[in-house]
């Protein structure tokens, strides 16, 4: 196939070892000499060199942001995604490439997203992806041979007809955009499992490695169809986890925030010069009656002395409405950090806002778990108000 290793036009390795050069000090020895990681960018952008260097920069900046190396061996995955999140792997297809099973119809997105923070569910997706990279790299080492994507099924059986929670929508396209931009051509196969399935399924993946529940003959130690002691059950979320239950009022006065009125369509851009390393943002905020976005940009100042603005926490809506919004961001580095408050996707209604914004130092900023160290501190509840206001 044009484009990969053992199979570049002229053009094509004449674009490759101009690449290497461009990352000759950024990227680790393993993979600069690493063909095959490289033409991974370049034919997500055609072989365009400028827009592949981009792509591979904003990426090595994603990594160390999200610190993605430490997701998998950390894995510091709370009880509650363990038990209601129904996904993970569960073999190799006649390609050798991992397989990630979804149950999505027995995950209630609802209420996981009713219970947990949208930052902490992205880091554990961005988690899923990590180890299908890991695995893919332990079997190119025992094969001999490259692998470079996972299969992936998603089972619908017991999709609610109303399909997805709504406000959870946004939040995925967010975390999708994320997969594409970072993990290009991750997704060898992926096969929506709502119909005659079997036969093309077969052509992919032995029956040995498809669950029972769906034609194939892998169950799990306890003999379930489904493979719940693999994947995870999933189930829905008690109502007594969802973190409107759980998270309690400031008692701050009103008196001790400042406020503001963002105006329909507009937005409020607080920006902070970070000067020591190791400086905690924090900050608490509220509106009076509706969501508000609310994210953490980042300003990168380049060689050339151009700037570029990047979200370390992304810009989503926040129902601050409803319960305050608490949270921190470690800033390792020094440099201007904006908090941006977003209202711009509301065309008919301002919003009061009130806000206290701290900038502790160093010594007054000891990260004291992990969610800190990775910047997922943010309380984030979705969308209750589903008109959009």
């Amino acid at each position: 196939m044009s484009g990969h290793v053992g199979n570049l036009s002229l053009q094509q390795q004449e674009a490759l070892n101009k690449f290497r050069l461009r990352f000759t000090n950024i990227l680790p020895p393993e993979e600069l000499d690493d063909d095959y990681f490289l033409l991974r960018w370049l034919r997500a952008r055609d072989f365009n060199l400028q827009k592949s260097e981009e792509m591979l920069k904003k990426n090595c900046r994603f990594r160390k942001e999200w610190k993605i190396d430490r997701l998998v061996a950390e894995d510091n995955v709370p009880e509650l995604w363990r038990t209601y999140y129904p996904g993970d792997y569960i073999g190799y297809d006649k390609d050798e490439a991992p397989i990630f099973l979804l149950n999505i119809g027995k995950f209630d997105v609802k209420g996981v997203f009713l219970s947990m923070k949208a930052d902490e569910i992205t880091k554990h997706a961005l988690a899923v992806a990590e180890k299908g990279m890991q695995l893919c790299e332990r079997q190119s080492k025992k094969l001999g041979k490259r692998i470079e994507g996972v299969t992936v099924i998603e089972d619908m059986a017991g999709m609610p007809m109303t399909g997805f929670y709504k406000p959870a929508i946004a939040h995925f396209t967010k975390v999708l955009g994320m997969f594409e931009d970072n993990y290009p051509e991750f997704m060898k196969h992926a096969f929506i499992i709502n119909a005659d399935h079997l036969q093309i399924l077969e052509q992919y993946v032995d029956k040995d490695f498809i669950p029972k529940a769906l034609g194939g003959n892998l169950t799990d130690e306890n003999g379930d169809p489904h493979c719940s002691a693999i994947v995870g059950s999933g189930g829905n979320v008690p109502r007594s986890l969802y973190r409107s239950e759980l998270i309690k009022e400031s008692a701050r006065p009103l008196d001790d925030y400042s406020s503001v009125v963002i105006a329909r369509g507009d937005s409020l851009k607080l920006n902070y010069n970070i000067e020591t390393s190791g400086a905690l943002l924090k900050w608490e905020f509220k509106t009076d009656y509706y969501n508000i976005g609310f994210g953490v940009i980042k300003v990168f100042r380049n060689d050339d002395g151009s700037e570029e603005n990047y979200e370390v926490i992304p810009v989503i809506r926040r129902n601050c409405q409803i319960v305050i919004e608490e949270g921190s961001y470690l800033c390792e580095d020094p440099g201007t950090y904006i908090l941006h408050f977003d209202n711009s996707f509301s065309w008919i209604t301002s919003k009061k806002l009130y806000y206290i914004i701290e900038v502790l130092p160093p010594d007054e900023a000891v990260p004291n778990n992990f969610d800190i160290e990775l910047n997922n501190s943010l309380s984030d509840k979705p969308i209750v108000n589903e008109n959009g206001e």
